[in-house]
């Protein structure tokens, strides 16, 4: 008697948009897996990817084109679920200041409780091979995932400069500071690993306080 893997027949049955979800979740999951633990993600197949996930190789190809599009699919369903985690975190904070200081301060709690998916979202360039777009393909930092996060943190920063008289500089320039910061201390460690630093939550949360006192008082 023939034996079916269970989650082979879980794809067998998966006619409906959840059960189909499901299924494309855990080709998600295992790539992610994958791609982190490799220092070369373009080496990881969808082939070794659908055997992690449990299902045979070719149930992969009916949810993905090939190995950029999963790699690009990951790194957009984890920048996802941080855009509207962080959203929803300031979502019932009035104060405009506090909105600024709660979104980046939220913004390096997350990361460094989502280290993996950081890794793969923000590759540190010296330490591994980045998978290129497909050619006429948009390019990750320009996806629309992309730009919806930072639409949410340039618009809270606008929105903290229009209480001021005398706004210290474009809010624009205010935000991508900011964020080059935050993610600065989240992957800079990282990548010194020998070298014995202060708690990262505590830096961020200092920067960001002092920034904003020095924003308000200008």
């Amino acid at each position: 008697m023939s034996f079916r893997h269970p989650k082979n027949e879980v794809l067998s049955r998966a006619r409906s948009p959840e059960d189909k979800a499901k299924v494309r979740e855990a080709f998600i999951a295992a790539g992610r897996k994958l791609f982190a633990e490799e220092e070369d993600p373009s080496s990881v197949s969808l082939r070794r990817i659908a055997a992690e996930a449990g299902y045979v190789p070719g149930a992969i190809y009916q949810y993905f084109a090939d190995q950029q599009d999963l790699f690009f699919q990951v790194r957009a369903h984890d920048m996802h679920a941080a855009t509207e985690q962080l959203r929803q975190l300031i979502a019932r904070t009035r104060n405009p200041a506090k909105r600024v200081e709660k979104l980046f301060t939220g913004t390096a709690d997350y990361w460094l409780n989502h280290m993996e998916e950081f890794l793969i979202i923000f590759p540190a360039p010296l330490t591994r091979t980045p998978v290129m777009p497909r050619p006429g393909s948009v390019p990750f930092g320009q996806s629309p995932v992309v730009q919806d996060s930072l639409r949410l943190y340039y618009e809270t920063v606008e929105a903290f400069f229009e209480t001021l008289p005398r706004p210290p500089m474009p809010p624009r320039l205010a935000a991508d500071m900011l964020m080059a910061a935050v993610h600065g201390m989240i992957v800079f460690p990282c990548m010194t690993r020998t070298m014995d630093w202060s708690d990262t939550r505590t830096m961020v949360k200092t920067l960001v306080a002092t920034v904003i006192l020095q924003w308000g008082a200008s």
